[in-house]
């Protein structure tokens, strides 16, 4: 009785989830822009400069910094360091000149500068003049355990101070900025933060792909730049702005401070660096106070610390919208961090995580492979319909009432996608946005949160990569395995079209994974492989004789109408006796 085919419900599932894959990978390829043009050339001016072409008072002198503007004035640099931060700045504007996250390195294993090239301003008006901070050296410093303050004053007695408090065993370091009028007021103009994003991960595309600025509006939730394309945009009154990269995020916050920001994202030609990313704030005046608060977090995008912050930092891990969101947040964060908390090495983690989810989905898989065997055992009454009936109406009208008299549901097959469909594309968000995975080896990959590389090609092939990923290779693999492990399990011989579907998913598979993390290749390549156990315990619990017999018992059964069904065949009745 066992008839060997394809399952066409089966594989327009897969290809639907692997089209999604594809989706995602093609809108990964960064757009580069291809003109410099004038909106170009006024991205690159500083802010001072932008000051002097929109604010007609800058053609007087600005006398009140005319001490602070000598050649000879050396530079000098100040240290604030806990366990976790190390960080330098500069008497030149009063600035972060580096900033290193001690507990972590880049991809060649060099300190982790999250701060390497930044251009801060914060500019304030003095009667009808602007005052740029990048423009002064604050020649007094007074230097504490946590605390830098630097102070400038003109020889009207007006002062502005900038205090940096760097709190212990904290990625946290408080900006407060503190005005002191002499015989004239001082007003905040505009904050300026604008950084270039240098590599720290071994994907530089990759890398570049998921680099962006995300700002909250409501302190629980972010909005997300454009990840695909430069773009600029300006919002109002925002609770806080990060400077996110893949693994890590430079968040500015301030409680009330903030009028209005515009964020604007810039993508290099060249390997330079990777993104230029810039927000500029408007200051609301505090004329009773003359105080403004901020807060720097310089910190890894881990989901567990960004959510202890209660600011909604968290959604800078891009776990995924609605149903995959919840699959992250809800069953696979709180599985890996039960495990991570054990000690587990990651790779036993990760076959963990996939035999729980496939157990969990054991049940409708087998309802799915149970539903796949009736339209086996069927299928010989299903041909002879097919060569009686020529009419595709009529014949297709035998085959569902064939189904109905046996109870054989014909979409049986696809009703476990719905279950595995938002499982397979939160894992695709999970695996590579946990830092947790980031330099943590297994077998021969160095470096679970990118691809595995046991080859490297010396040139590019377009889509694939230069390199070869094993792991990747292996998932390919345990995809054919599986594909033809059920390819014997379906019914549907009758389209020899499918076959081509069967060699081309595997050939996608290889050129989409190649570039992805090793995490979701390994985690696939397992799923598959368990998937392949899973029908083969269950085809030897089958017995197709006598499901056969079961299903023309059913025959003799009177069939059980639906409301519906009984409500249309009265309606049907009555029409044909008027």
């Amino acid at each position: 009785m066992e008839q060997k085919g394809l399952d066409f419900n089966f594989f327009i599932g897969m290809f639907l989830i692997f089209g999604l894959l594809m989706w995602f990978n093609i809108n990964q390829v960064p757009i580069a822009s291809t003109q410099i043009n004038a909106k170009d050339t006024i991205n690159n001016i500083s802010l001072d400069q932008k000051l002097i072409i929109e604010t007609p008072s800058n053609k007087h002198s600005d006398l009140s910094l005319e001490n602070n503007y000598m050649d000879d004035i050396d530079t000098v640099f100040y240290s604030l360091s806990n366990s976790l931060l190390s960080l330098k700045f500069s008497n030149y504007g009063a600035c972060i000149n580096e900033l290193i996250l001690k507990d972590y390195y880049t991809y060649d294993s060099l300190d982790l500068k999250l701060i390497k090239d930044l251009d801060f301003n914060f500019s304030f008006f003095i009667k009808d003049q602007i005052i740029n901070s990048n423009q002064i050296v604050f020649k007094d410093v007074i230097q504490e355990k946590d605390k830098l303050i630097f102070i400038h004053q003109d020889q009207h007695l007006n002062t502005i101070k900038f205090i940096y408090e760097l709190i212990p065993n904290s990625y946290n370091l408080k900006f407060n900025v503190i005005t002191e009028n002499g015989n004239t007021y001082i007003e905040p103009n505009k904050l300026l933060f604008t950084q270039n994003i240098h590599q720290l991960e071994k994907n530089f595309n990759n890398e570049r792909n998921t680099t962006t600025i995300n700002y909250s509006l409501n302190e629980t939730s972010s909005k997300q730049m454009s990840l695909m394309k430069d773009s600029e945009k300006t919002v109002e009154k925002p609770f806080w702005v990060a400077h996110k990269q893949q693994f890590f995020s430079t968040i500015i916050s301030s409680s009330n401070i903030f009028r209005e920001a515009t964020f604007s994202t810039y993508t290099p030609d060249s390997d330079e660096y990777i993104k230029r990313l810039s927000s500029e704030f408007k200051i609301e005046y505090d004329n009773l106070n003359n105080n403004y608060a901020f807060n720097f977090y310089f910190l890894p995008n881990k989901y567990s610390l960004l959510k202890s912050f209660n600011q909604g930092f968290e959604s800078l891990v891009p776990l995924g919208k609605f149903v995959f969101g919840w699959v992250n947040r809800f069953l696979v964060i709180p599985m890996f961090n039960f495990l991570d908390n054990m000690g587990l090495n990651y790779g036993l983690i990760i076959l963990i995580i996939a035999l729980t989810i496939k157990f969990l989905l054991f049940l409708p898989t087998k309802s799915s492979y149970m539903s796949m065997a009736k339209m086996r055992v069927l299928k010989p009454e299903i041909d002879a319909i097919s060569e009686k009936i020529k009419d595709p109406m009529q014949k297709q009208q035998a085959q569902m009432n064939l189904y109905r008299k046996t109870g054989v549901n014909p979409l049986g097959g696809c009703l476990p996608l719905l279950f595995q469909m938002p499982i397979l594309i939160a894992l695709f968000r999970f695996f590579p946005a946990s830092i947790e995975l980031r330099q943590q080896p297994f077998l021969w990959a160095d470096d679970l949160s990118t691809y595995d590389s046991i080859l490297d090609l010396g040139f590019n092939i377009p889509l694939y990569g230069d390199h070869i990923s094993l792991f990747a290779l292996l998932m390919t693999g345990a995809t054919v395995l599986q594909m033809m492990y059920s390819n014997q399990l379906s019914a549907n011989s009758q389209m020899p079209q499918m076959k081509y579907v069967m060699y081309m998913m595997p050939l996608i598979f290889l050129f989409v994974m190649n570039n992805y993390s090793a995490a979701l290749s390994y985690y696939y390549f397992l799923a598959n492989l368990i998937t392949f156990a899973q029908q083969a315990i269950i085809r030897r619990s089958i017995d197709d004789e006598k499901l056969y017999k079961m299903l023309q018992a059913n025959k003799k059964k009177p069939i059980k109408k639906s409301k519906f069904q009984q409500k249309l065949e009265e309606m049907s009745r009555k029409n044909q006796n008027r």
